[in-house]
């Protein structure tokens, strides 16, 4: 019997390229049907690997992990690419253009992101007009509060590079070249892994590629992945490896089901705090007739306390009565 061949050791080569012919085939066929009715040429389609988690990541983080891929999701020939700088912008042109790198279509500096681009209408024309974007490292953290959401809706985030390489030419090529995952909070996460317009075979190189960074920069690694499917922008997902369902070794409920003299524990301690419980209120427990009973005899104290105090009380209509006029 042949051997079964394995990404990294986990997901069957067969199942990966059953479901990205079935996939690429159903999206082309819709693709068709939609170019045949609509008179606007569709957006690219993505190819995107969902990554579902058994545990949530406790932190997110701005800075996405690089993932190589063999065949690019970005040619700069013809999609515009926009590189984000420090102040003074001159500065980062006349670097790129002494280095010789002309595959940079845009250099826009954080002065005039605030000034010429500070408009939403402006800023949506950036983001439409450029298909990727790149940022200085250092100026990441200003990015957020500057472009707006839109550019996290788009999946446009820019991607971090460091502008003080000696090989500046290389490090903005492998950027332009990688894809990116962006870590949340949840259990899903989904990173681009090919085009439409990339033949099954293309995308299949990028997937045993991709896959072993993706599961490197996953808290766990393979033991606390879930599950993994593809899908494109409107497609549904189709499954290429799911883990165990059971609590052994890498399985769905490893490390998260007690074993049984803990669970016996527990239920110990769940008895004795709800017998406590039952005890409590057994001695608490009080009628209402008790409640008036003693409202009425402290107030009958008090009373007592008060005029032994200070002699007979008179009540205030009494007080007005004994008053003469003219006296105070």
């Amino acid at each position: 019997m042949a051997k079964t061949e394995l990404i990294d050791s986990h997901v069957s080569v067969k199942q990966c390229t059953r479901a990205v012919h079935a996939l690429h085939a159903y999206a082309s066929k819709k693709q068709k049907e939609q170019e045949e009715t609509e008179l606007l040429p569709s957006s690219e389609q993505y190819v995107w690997l969902q990554i579902t988690v058994k545990r949530m990541h406790p932190e997110h983080k701005i800075k996405p992990f690089k993932i190589p891929l063999k065949h690019p999701l970005i040619d700069p020939r013809v999609t515009p690419v926009c590189l984000i700088t420090k102040d003074p912008q001159r500065e980062y042109k006349d670097l790129l253009e002494s280095r010789k790198i002309k595959f940079i279509s845009r250099v826009v500096g954080i002065t005039k992101l605030k000034g010429k681009f500070k408009s939403y209408e402006a800023r949506r024309m950036l983001l439409k007009e450029n298909g990727m974007f790149l940022a200085d490292e250092r100026v990441i953290p200003l990015l957020p509060g500057l472009l707006g959401k839109k550019w996290f809706d788009a999946k446009k985030q820019p991607i971090p590079v460091c502008l003080t390489r000696k090989d500046l030419k290389g490090e903005l090529e492998r950027a332009i070249e990688s894809s990116y995952m962006h870590q949340n909070r949840g259990t899903c996460t989904s990173v681009k892994i090919g085009l439409l317009s990339h033949t099954p075979e293309n995308i299949l190189d990028n997937m045993k590629i991709s896959f072993p960074a993706i599961v490197n920069n996953i808290k766990g690694n393979w033991d606390n992945i879930q599950s993994l499917h593809i899908k494109t922008n409107s497609s549904i997902s189709l499954p290429i490896w799911t883990c165990e369902l059971g609590d052994a070794t890498g399985g769905r409920w490893d490390g998260m089901v007690q074993s049984k003299d803990a669970s016996e524990e527990s239920k110990l301690d769940e008895d004795s705090d709800s017998n406590d419980t039952d005890m409590d209120s057994e001695e608490h427990s009080i009628t209402p007739k008790e409640v008036k009973q003693k409202r009425s005899t402290e107030g009958a104290e008090k009373k007592k306390a008060k005029i032994a105090k200070g002699g007979p009380v008179k009540s205030a209509k009494s007080a007005l009565i004994g008053k003469k006029p003219g006296r105070p």
